[in-house]
This record gives C-alpha cells, structure tokens and sequence, in this order.
C-alpha cells in the first residue's frame, strides 16, 4: 500500500518506425498539435492540452509501447515500488520509471512544461482536432492484481466484464472522475501488451470526420473498428492503426462521476458482452481480440513474447 498522489493519466510513449511518416499522419492528417521534434522523438498534445505533450512518438526498430505517464504529488512515495529507474524526459523537470505488477512501463513525474493550449486558436485546428488523452488500454496476466495496484494508487473502478464462469476479465477505472482512465484486461498470451490510447473529441462528427480522412487519403485497412457506440463507458468511437499498427481510438459522449463514493460499478456479464462492446456498430473484428502491441522492459528494450 502507497499513499502516493496520483493526481492524473498525463501522457504515452509510443514507438514508430519513421518519425517524418508517423509525422504526417499524427499532425497534418489527424490533428495533433505538435509542441517539437527533437532528434528521434516527437512531441504532441491535444488543443487543449496546455503541457508540453500527451503523446510521444519515439523512432525505434518496431513498434509498441515505451511507458504509460502519470503526474503525481509528493514523487518521494514513488520510491516505494521495488525498482525505480531515474529518467529524462523532454519537458518534464524529474521522473522516475517504474512498472506495474503486470509488466506495464509506468513513469511517474510532479511538474511538466506548459506550453499553452490551442482551445480558441480555431484557425490553427486540423484533421479530428484532438482534444485531449482520455484513457489507456492494455493487457496483463493477472488482473486482479493489477487492478489491486492501481486501487491503491487512488483509482476506482467505474465498469467491469465478467466471463462465462463469472469472473472478472477487464476492468475500466478512473482517477480524475471521467468513465475510464485505464482499461485493463487479463490474457494468458502476448502479456504484457499494450491495446491503444484514446483521445476524446467534442463531437460525434469528429469521430466520423477520421474515417472520413483515412478513406481519403487510401488508408481504409488502416481504419480497423467503428464507428460505433460502446455500451460499456456509453462512448461514440472509431479504431485507427498508423502506419506501423499502432492502435489509437478517438472518443466521445462519456459519463463523468461526480461522487465517486456513491457510484455503483456496472457490471457486464458474458451474455451482455455484444451490448458491452457494441451497443450499435459494426461487428468486432479478429485482430481487435487477437492484436496488441509488445511494451518496453525498464531497459528500454522490447519485451519478446
């Protein structure tokens, strides 16, 4: 148990094997604001994001996660974990880097760069406009366990699925009180692994508008799922792959809870599981339930399946 602060979901780090290509499409295609291109890295945010990133692309051998970013208060605390590594990180005063009990690369940091937000900047917006991250999505061993990890750190639990014996396989939690900040789910194979990041966008017309921009420009395989309306989180959305197989998600039209300590966690049992997955939308195709991306050990190298 830690009564570290964690005050919010802050940012990912997300591996790609061309930075110029994965340039055009997060920034000229999609939207992203791009705050700067240093070396091997690329930083972006949403437009209103005021800090210096939210999404990290970093030129690497193959695709997959790098880390999951978290602010916190009172970074003393994050030296409670069993190994931490110090680590630098452009924008960002101090971090420390730890992992889940499940594997999954966490960093940890009190105090980022703001740069300024685009909110009213209309002219300068492109592509879906994304506003900002909304929630992560990946998949560990044993989820009780990490979902017990992140109790602790100050989350709750806002939805879960249960299978057809009744236990409990994936579960949504929040911090900062909107439906979901994780989303995590339990797989005995390619664990840890990492599913997408979701940003939110204002409209449902924007959810559209990236299948719209993808077709486009030829990318239709690149637009795997959507759109379509979650029942779980009540969510409008639509799946993307970049150019490497990366998987993000823009989202919209969730739930906030306002008195954590009244809320009831809904529960989705195997029978409901087309209404939880999809309460209107297209069918759920393999790679969604068979696809994710491998994560980076502490040492910066991918972990092999």
């Amino acid at each position: 148990m830690t009564d570290l602060n964690v005050l919010r979901l802050s940012h990912v780090c997300v591996r790609v094997t061309d930075l110029d290509r994965a340039e055009n499409f997060y920034v000229n295609l999609l939207g992203f604001v791009e705050t700067e291109k240093d070396g091997d890295y690329l930083y972006l945010r949403g437009i209103e994001e005021g800090q210096h990133h939210s999404l990290v692309l970093k030129k690497a051998s193959s695709p997959g996660l790098c880390y999951v970013g978290f602010r916190v208060k009172g970074m003393d605390k994050v030296t409670e974990f069993s190994r931490t590594l110090k680590f630098k990180e452009k924008g960002v005063e101090s971090a420390l880097l730890t992992e889940s009990p499940g594997g999954i690369p966490l960093l940890f940091y009190e105090d980022m760069e703001y740069v300024g937000d685009m909110r009213l900047k209309f002219h300068l917006h492109k592509g879906v406009s994304p506003v900002r991250l909304a929630h992560v999505n990946f998949l560990v061993k044993d989820l009780a366990r990490e979902e017990k990890f992140f109790r602790e750190l100050g989350f709750i639990e806002t939805e879960h699925f249960l299978d057809n014996t009744g236990r409990k396989t994936v579960s949504w939690l929040t911090r900062r009180g909107n439906s979901h900040e994780i989303a995590v789910a339990e797989s005995s194979r390619n664990v840890p692994g990492f599913h997408h990041e979701t940003y939110y966008v204002h409209d449902v017309k924007e959810v559209v508008k990236a299948a719209d921009i993808l077709s486009s420009v030829g990318y239709w395989d690149n637009l795997e799922r959507g759109p379509g309306r979650h029942g779980a989180t009540e969510g409008y959305y639509v799946y993307l792959r970049d150019l490497d197989g990366n998987r993000v998600e823009f989202f919209t039209g969730d739930y906030e809870v306002l008195d954590p300590d009244k809320w009831k966690v809904v529960e989705w049992t195997h029978d409901q599981f087309r209404y939880r997955s999809d309460f209107w939308g297209r069918p759920i195709p393999d790679s969604w339930l068979k696809e994710w991306m491998p994560v980076e050990d502490l040492n910066g190298e991918l972990r092999r399946w």
